[in-house]
């Protein structure tokens, strides 16, 4: 034979697939083994010794799934402290009660292969601790640490890069603007987390004509980037537009209010459910607004009636169907996530009753659902569990119970319950959103003092003693510091972080009508020490 011909022959044997079981003789000649039992072929014909090796077992696969951007760019896989400390103390933390996979997952894998996000991760781990580490200082508050400030320029040069690199690609952007305004809720900057907030829901502006729009060309989405988009991103988007109406910002839905044909179906699972009653409430909330500015001006008319007859009946199809979900769950034998079910059942509790005593103006319309009251402080108890004594969390970045107990603790007269919610409010989250749990905890413990400050602790306060039209405070609400070194916070830009419950003094403006309904308000401004 020639020495091509060999080549030939060596390359067809060497082609044949390999067997890795076979017996260790075969394996030592590196040849094929037939593995017959006792004795192989090959070793029975040349009268080898033949022998198994029945210690190696073989080895096991683990296939692990992840999620890749649809662009084609490397995946690189990292070791960082920041993703570790916010995947175990953070993200489940922001997915609340509910089982959401944006925080603990989505974000998580695009930290692997997204530069702007890993380091806005990176970001938020910092930050986190340094506000943990606030709540332990006498002084309210801790200097910054600059690897946060680094970190975060790196995210913004790194996202700025990619949107020049792919200018079409909207989900890295929306994640980003989601993770930049978290950082904003942390450090308590209302105005800038809004910004941010405002920024992802304008890239969000081709989905509020049609939910189902399709991806293509037009549309500048990958079918991928498209479904994420839908299943992880929007619903959080959503959720953050009810927080930002609920903070009298008042921007277009994440999809344009249509009547919804498929709110009758079978809800899938508490997820769904929760995003059907999401996209209620943001109706409800925007109607809201513009009602009781009309309410106090006894200028509701029979059109208002009617919208607020369709949000109510609304609001009661999703209760009925949630019934339904919970039937077949247990008819299943499902598990069901208590601590979720009493979330969804304190949100509609508390729309509930405002979007029935929206249109009427005086403040002891609420006088009627004092037993709504009740069960909406029972779901909230069942939530935080006070026995407990647990410590509140940092940050939430969806609304949970701060905002529900605060509208208890001043709208309901009854003196046990609104106590009851006043006691809750310590045990909220620290920070919800634009809101601070504390602010809230102290101005509604001296509206109660001032409504009951005439009674025996029995009675109800009357009409001309009620506290009307308080907002929920935020972080700019405070005005100054008490202590050693006065100093305002917001002025050292991102040099200082505080604590949620820094010490300081709120401006805090009553508004009553000591003389009846058709008389006029009467101001008293108030600074209390936190």
């Amino acid at each position: 034979m020639t020495p091509g011909l060999d080549l030939a022959l060596m390359r067809t044997r060497e082609s044949t697939s390999k067997v890795r079981t076979g017996c260790s003789t075969c394996k030592a000649r590196r040849v094929k083994c037939d593995e017959s039992k006792p004795i192989c072929q090959r070793c029975a014909i040349g009268r080898r010794r033949c022998e198994y090796n029945t210690a190696r077992a073989a080895p096991r696969r683990t296939v692990f799934t992840v999620y890749l951007p649809p662009q084609s760019q490397p995946t690189f896989f990292v070791n960082h402290y920041g993703l570790d400390f916010f995947h175990h103390n953070i993200a489940s933390n922001l997915n609340g009660q509910f089982d959401s996979t944006f925080w603990s997952n989505l974000v998580l894998q695009l930290s692997h292969s997204e530069p702007s996000i890993r380091h806005a991760v990176s970001a938020i781990s910092v930050i986190y601790r340094d506000v943990e580490s606030s709540l332990q200082q006498p002084a309210g508050y801790v200097n910054a640490n600059e690897e946060a400030q680094n970190e975060w320029n790196t995210a913004a040069r790194s996202l700025s890069a990619r949107i020049q690199a792919h200018p079409n690609s909207i989900l890295v952007p929306l994640v980003c603007c989601l993770l930049f305004t978290c950082i904003e809720f942390l450090t308590g900057n209302g105005e800038s987390s809004l910004l941010h907030a405002q920024s992802g829901l304008k890239i969000l502006a081709p989905f509020r004509d049609n939910k189902q729009q399709a991806p293509g060309p037009e549309s500048g989405l990958s079918s991928n980037d498209h479904k994420t988009i839908e299943e992880h991103v929007v619903p959080i988007f959503s959720r953050l537009n009810v927080l930002c109406s609920l903070a009298g910002i008042i921007i277009p839905p994440v999809y344009a209010p249509t009547a919804n044909s498929n709110e009758e179906s079978p809800q899938k699972d508490l997820g769904d459910s929760r995003q059907r009653l999401v996209e209620v409430l943001d109706l409800c909330i925007r109607f809201i607004h513009d009602a009781i500015p009309k309410a106090v001006m006894f200028q509701t008319n029979i059109g208002d009636l009617i919208e607020q007859a369709k949000l109510q009946a609304r609001l009661e199809v999703w209760r009925n169907q949630l019934n339904k979900l919970l039937e077949r769950m247990q008819a299943a034998g499902n598990p069901t996530n208590q601590d979720a079910v009493n979330m969804l059942l304190v949100h509609y509790k508390i729309i509930y009753i405002w979007i029935r005593s929206c249109t009427t103006a005086g403040e002891m319309v609420t006088d009627s659902y004092h037993a709504d009251f009740e069960e909406l402080v029972h779901h909230a108890e069942q939530i935080a569990k006070p026995t407990e004594m647990a410590t509140p969390q940092s940050l939430s970045f969806d609304m949970q119970t701060l905002g529900p107990l605060y509208f208890t603790a001043l709208k309901c007269r009854h003196p046990e319950i609104r106590r009851r919610a006043l006691d809750m409010l310590q045990l909220a989250p620290r920070r919800e959103g634009l809101w601070n749990a504390h602010y809230a905890y102290v101005t509604a413990k001296r509206v109660i003092e001032l409504e009951e400050r005439d009674l025996n602790g029995q009675e109800l306060p009357n009409e001309t003693s009620r506290i009307c039209g308080l907002p929920l405070p935020d972080d700019e609400a405070r005005i100054y510091s008490l202590g050693e070194r006065p100093f305002d916070y917001r002025k050292f830009d991102r040099n200082v972080v505080p604590s949620p419950a820094y010490p300081g003094i709120l401006e805090a403006v009553f508004q009553t009508k000591p003389w009846g309904e058709w008389g006029e308000c009467q101001k008293i401004t108030e600074y209390i020490k936190l």
